[in-house]
C-alpha cells in the first residue's frame, strides 16, 4: 500500500502519512480527517471549562494555605512547617492548572508537567535552605524518564515522531546539565551514581536515535525546532 503524500498549502513542506495539520507552520491540511488525530493516545472528552477548574483549584489552594498556617501557629509553633506546606499547595495548584490546559495532548502534558515539576523542585529547594536534592536527584531522574518515555513513544507511534523528537531533546537538555555537574564534581556520594546512570542512559538513547532513525529523526527534529 502506497503511503499518502501531502503538501502544506502555506509553507510547501512535503508530508508523508495521515496528518491533520502541518508540523512546521500548524496550518490545517486539505483533505485532513475530520476527527482530531491523537496518535495512540485516546481523545479525552471535555465536560468542564478551564475557568471552572481555575476557580475550584484556586479556592482549594487558599483554603489549604489558611488551614496549614492555623494548625502550624496554634498547635505546633515550634515547627516551621508552614513554608514547605504552603509551597506544596502552590506547586499542586500550578501542576493541576497546567495539566488541565494541556489535557488534549497527553505527550505534551507529560513534558510540561515534568519540566514544571523540575523547576518547582529547584525553587522549593532554594527557598527551604538549599540542600541540593533538586539538582542531585530530581533533575537527573526526571530528565532520564522523559528521554526513555519519548524514545519508546517514537517507536510505538511513528506518526507523531516530530513531536516526540522535540520532547526527547528537552529531556536530553537535563541530561547534558547533569553531565556538566558531574564533570565539575558538583555531585557527590549516592547522587553521583544516580547522575552517572542517568547520563549513560541519555547518551545511549541519543546514539540510538542517530544510528537507527538517522535522517528521519533529524528532519523531524529540524521541523519541530522551526515550528
Amino acid at each position: 500500500m502506497q503511503e499518502k503524500h501531502q503538501n502544506c498549502p502555506v509553507c510547501g513542506v512535503g508530508l508523508n502519512g495521515e496528518r491533520g495539520e502541518c508540523p512546521l507552520c500548524g496550518k490545517k491540511l486539505e483533505n485532513a480527517p475530520q476527527t482530531e488525530t491523537c496518535g495512540i493516545f485516546p481523545r479525552i472528552p471535555v465536560h468542564v471549562t478551564y475557568d471552572f477548574i481555575f476557580k475550584i483549584s484556586t479556592f482549594v489552594m487558599i483554603v489549604c494555605i489558611i488551614v496549614v498556617n492555623i494548625i502550624n501557629f496554634v498547635f505546633i509553633p515550634h515547627l516551621s512547617l508552614y513554608i514547605p506546606l504552603n509551597l506544596g499547595a502552590i506547586c499542586a495548584w500550578i501542576i493541576v492548572n497546567v495539566g488541565f490546559q494541556k489535557r488534549r495532548n497527553i505527550p505534551k502534558n507529560i513534558m510540561y508537567e515534568a519540566v514544571i515539576a523540575m523547576l518547582l523542585c529547584i525553587l522549593w529547594d532554594k527557598l527551604t535552605g538549599w540542600r541540593g536534592w533538586s539538582i542531585d536527584y530530581v533533575m537527573p531522574v526526571v530528565s532520564c524518564a522523559l528521554v526513555v518515555f519519548f524514545f519508546v513513544m517514537g517507536i510505538a507511534d511513528r506518526s507523531r515522531l516530530s513531536s516526540y523528537a522535540g520532547y526527547f531533546i528537552i529531556g536530553e537538555v537535563g541530561i547534558v546539565i547533569t553531565a556538566i555537574l558531574l564533570l565539575m564534581n558538583r555531585m557527590e556520594g549516592v547522587a553521583r551514581y544516580f547522575g552517572a546512570i542517568c547520563v549513560g542512559i541519555g547518551v545511549i538513547l541519543l546514539l540510538a536515535q542517530i544510528v537507527f532513525r538517522g535522517n528521519a529523526f533529524a528532519s523531524e527534529l529540524y521541523r519541530w525546532i522551526h515550528m
